[in-house]
């Protein structure tokens, strides 16, 4: 697997748990635009093409599904190309999500802390923010946090829950595989599948260690502006009904991205055969 650092801060913008949200009525149109703007959700779906193609594996696809690899290459930009991730968001939040507590969340969002929050997240994930959290890695290092903020980053990180966000993310692309191969070669899905678990049962204890070192050190330069009393806050938003909602909506906007790229990519391949 590549490195997928270049985009795991961006995913910081957003933090979500595993399982989608309560069905509900939905928001409105210019509700869905605001929280997904607010949320930083809209930032995840931008990095979503670029996070596909670094981690799907093109040589695995190629070979399972007798493909040429330039076929495959070609198919996957295809596909890429034809998903609008933004459209698929607004769908889903204005027909499906739990509106009643997005709304309140977007109360939160839309908040003094909220703002401030989402400005240093979004600064975060700016290409050249990296390069200045290793040399606040490097500061923390040699002028550690006092006991308190030591605390309060690890429950924050704990609450944000973006180890298993992140690892939720590549195994969503990581098992992309077996649904492309269920649509191209079902009579080879099964036995993928199984080669499949056997890999991730050894990398997924490697990729949990690397990302749970990774995001704490990256809440502690996201957030360094923040008071202990702000992160107090936000971790008391984070731990509610609404706060859950909220992240829980951004991985299930992922869910509905890879799948349709999975049905997309199908399609595209099986035109190419005909």
């Amino acid at each position: 697997m590549k490195p997928v650092y270049s985009f795991a801060i961006l995913l910081m913008t957003f933090l979500c748990l595993a399982h989608p949200a309560h069905a509900g009525k939905g928001l409105s149109a210019q509700e869905a635009q605001t929280f997904l703007h607010d949320s930083g959700i809209d930032a995840l779906i931008d990095s979503l093409p670029a996070a596909m193609e670094q981690q799907l594996n093109l040589q695995r696809l190629s070979q399972t599904n007798q493909l040429q690899f330039d076929e495959a290459e070609q198919a996957i930009k295809q596909a890429i190309d034809s998903i609008q991730g933004n459209q698929l968001a607004l769908s889903y939040l204005t027909t499906k999500a739990d509106a009643k507590n997005l709304k309140t969340a977007m109360q939160f969002l839309a908040s003094p802390l909220g703002k401030q929050i989402a400005a240093e997240e979004r600064a975060a994930s700016e290409p050249d923010a990296q390069l200045e959290m290793q040399a606040y890695t490097m500061q923390l290092s040699k002028t550690p946090p006092d006991e308190q903020r030591i605390q309060l980053i690890q429950s924050l990180t704990q609450s944000l829950n973006a180890d298993q966000v992140m690892l939720n993310m590549i195994k969503g692309i990581f098992y992309t595989l077996v649904d492309i191969t269920e649509g191209l070669t079902p009579e080879a899905s099964a036995e993928l599948k199984k080669s499949l678990d056997a890999e991730w049962q050894q990398l997924e204890p490697v990729i949990t260690e690397q990302f749970s070192q990774f995001m704490l050190m990256g809440s502690y330069y996201s957030y360094r502006n923040l008071t202990d009393e702000q992160l107090k806050d936000y971790i008391a938003f984070l731990n509610t009904e609404s706060g859950q909602a909220y992240w829980k909506t951004g991985l299930k906007i992922v869910d509905i991205y890879l799948q349709a790229f999975a049905k997309e990519l199908v399609a595209i391949i099986k035109q190419e055969r005909d």
